[in-house]
């Protein structure tokens, strides 16, 4: 569960049911109407445009920025059942640029729209992200500030013959604000229940007015949040502490939300109308975030460059099988005979670890031979992450003829 503290508080309505009586009811005649009242469901208000030839959910700007949340991929999954997007741990570059979409399809399945334009793809072509995703390359709706949304437009079925096959799965259209006046200031902080992954944004949207009949609406946020761990200690990782190895990290490897530092995001939306029924539009973007997380445990007693696997006869093991050690392996410098150090151990007996014990605290003592598990006896774990960085621009005109074609011409950079 997330707390968040915002600077706009909603008023709560509560129904109360009384308890009934009960009363006489007339009888009614078979051929009279009765007016059917539905209950079951009927809690949200319609938000879908029926009269279309296919139905379009139109998601609010207010019910976007009314969640605890900043990020827009995990504000359209609290509000479009159909939406997926999840968070992904130790997903490669996949934590940073997560997969989403519609109706369980691929990433690059749902095409993404801003301004009714296509938007770009990411740089990241997915892997390790979930299966569906994989090989993947979809754009990245993350770098969009919530505040600069007037609402978003949701397809939720297959536009391919319209859009492409980036449209199998639906369109998502994200409009941005267009006034001309006024702004607001939000400030967001919170954390889960837990304790982590605390957070602080703060985001600004303001409009001004561009010649006599046009506007320049921009919005910024800034802010930061900490990585949450939802881990269990594995139990490779707890074997090597029950063992005596030092240093083992506690936990060892950690699941959760990564580190996101440095979130910055500019949006400017701009239009006029130029008479002559022609309009110029366009917006431009800039984003940028460092993002640190968690990545795979290295254990000191069988990663390669540590240990190699040998058969009984000392040759090369291929098989891995029960039959097979597990030999150190030692470096030698300065034409060093180093062999005393390459032990064979299964690390089942308390004889074949003293050995393995005896060998590394001869290494340690040895300037001229090494072994990893010297400066790492209890194993590591990288971290995995990066600095992602977004830009675009967008500039075009229309109008409509004197016949009553429109026209529309546009160029972009993304």
């Amino acid at each position: 569960m997330k707390s968040n503290t915002f600077w706009k508080l909603n008023a709560i309505a509560a129904a109360v049911i009384a308890g009934s009586t009960m009363v006489p009811v007339a009888a009614i005649s078979a051929d009279e109407m009765v007016e059917e009242i539905v209950t079951v469901g009927a809690r949200a208000k319609a938000r879908s445009v029926t009269d279309s030839v296919a139905a379009v959910d139109v998601i609010s700007a207010s019910e976007l920025t009314n969640q605890g949340d900043v990020d827009v991929t995990n504000l359209l999954r609290n509000s479009v059942p159909s939406y997926y997007v999840n968070d992904q741990p130790i997903s490669d570059a996949g934590t940073m640029v997560r997969p989403q979409g519609l109706r369980g399809m691929a990433a690059d399945h749902t095409l993404i729209l801003v301004n009714g334009k296509r938007r770009h793809r990411s740089s990241v072509i997915l892997w390790s992200a979930g299966g569906i995703s994989d090989g993947a390359q979809g754009p990245d709706t993350a770098v969009i500030p919530g505040l600069a949304l007037k609402n978003i437009e949701v397809l939720r079925d297959g536009a391919a013959s319209q859009y492409g096959s980036d449209a199998l799965a639906g369109v998502i259209n994200f409009n941005l604000k267009d006034a001309s006046e006024g702004g607001s200031i939000e400030v967001r902080t919170g954390e889960y229940s837990e304790g982590d992954g605390s957070m602080t944004y703060v985001s600004g949207n303001f409009g001004m007015p561009l010649g006599s009949n046009g506007f320049v609406n921009t919005t910024f946020e800034v802010g930061s949040s900490d990585e949450t761990d939802r881990s269990v200690q594995r139990t490779d990782a707890a074997t090597l502490i029950a063992d005596g190895y030092e240093g083992v990290p506690q936990p060892a490897m950690k699941w959760g939300r990564p580190n996101v530092d440095d979130d910055m995001k500019l949006f400017i939306n701009f239009g006029a109308d130029l008479g002559n029924n022609t309009e110029v539009y366009g917006y431009a973007n800039t984003t940028t975030r460092d993002i640190d997380g968690g990545f795979y445990f290295r254990n000191p007693t069988n990663r390669g460059g540590v240990y190699a696997s040998t058969n009984d006869n000392g040759t090369p093991g291929e098989d891995n099988d029960d039959d097979d050690f597990n030999q150190l392996l030692v470096g030698a410098i300065n034409g060093a005979d180093c062999s005393a150090y390459e032990v064979n151990s299964d690390r089942e007996t308390d004889a074949t670890k003293a050995a393995l014990a005896a060998a590394i605290t001869g290494l340690k003592a040895d300037d001229n031979c090494f072994n990893f598990n010297e400066t790492i006896p209890g194993g590591f774990t990288p971290r995995f992450g990066g600095t992602v960085t977004d830009q675009a621009f967008l500039f075009g005109l229309k109008g409509e003829m004197a016949n009553g074609m429109t026209w529309d011409v546009s160029s972009y950079y993304g």
